[in-house]
C-alpha cells in the first residue's frame, strides 16, 4: 500500500489537474512523433499568448474526472496526451493549436473544454475561426463610431449645402457685374 506522503502528492497533482481543467480554454492533443524542438517551438508560441502547454498523465486526469463525477473521462485519455490551456486568450490558443495540427501531421486534436463545457474536435476548430478579442473590440468600436459619424455628416449637410449655394450665388453675381 502506498505511503501517506505518496497519496498526498498524488492528491496534490489531481488538484493541479483540476486547476487546469477549470481554465476557460483547455485543448487536449496527441503529440506522438513530435521532436523536442517542435514541441518547444509550440510551447513558446503558446507562452507568448499567456497560456501553457503540459504533457499530462492520463491516470491523474481520469482520477480528477472521477472525483468530480464528470461524464467525459476514460474515453478521451488514451495514449500520450498533452494539454494546452488558457484563461484569457483561449480563442487565440485554439487558432494556434489548429494551425499547429495543420503544419504537423503527427499532431491530432482529441477534444477540449471551452468555459468548462466539453468540446469535440470540430467545436474547437469552430472556436478557432472566431475573431480574436482585439478584433471584436475593434468591430464594436466601429459599430458605435460609424453611426455617430454618419449622424454628424447628416447634421452638417444642410449647413454645408447652404454655404455652397451662397458661394455659387456670390460667384454668379460677381460674373454678372463684370
Amino acid at each position: 500500500m502506498p505511503s501517506k506522503e505518496i497519496l498526498r502528492q498524488k492528491e496534490k497533482k489531481v488538484e493541479e489537474m483540476g486547476k487546469i481543467f477549470r481554465s476557460n480554454g483547455v485543448y487536449l492533443f496527441d503529440y506522438r512523433g513530435l521532436s523536442v524542438a517542435q514541441m518547444e517551438g509550440f510551447r513558446n508560441k503558446v507562452k507568448e499568448l499567456g497560456a501553457q502547454v503540459k504533457v499530462i498523465k492520463n491516470r491523474l486526469a481520469i482520477k480528477y474526472f472521477e472525483r468530480e463525477n464528470l461524464e467525459q473521462g476514460r474515453d478521451i485519455f488514451e495514449g500520450p496526451m498533452a494539454i494546452a490551456y488558457a484563461d484569457e486568450n483561449f480563442v487565440e490558443v485554439a487558432k494556434l493549436i489548429t494551425e499547429f495540427e495543420k503544419e504537423n501531421d503527427k499532431v491530432e486534436i482529441k477534444a477540449g473544454f471551452i468555459e468548462q463545457n466539453f468540446a469535440d474536435r470540430e467545436q474547437i476548430k469552430a472556436v478557432a475561426k472566431l475573431p480574436s478579442k482585439d478584433q471584436l473590440l475593434a468591430q464594436v468600436a466601429f459599430s458605435i463610431a460609424y453611426p455617430l459619424k454618419k449622424m454628424g455628416m447628416a447634421l452638417t449637410a444642410p449647413l454645408r449645402d447652404t454655404l455652397i449655394l451662397l458661394n455659387n450665388l456670390k460667384d454668379k453675381k460677381e460674373k454678372e457685374e463684370k
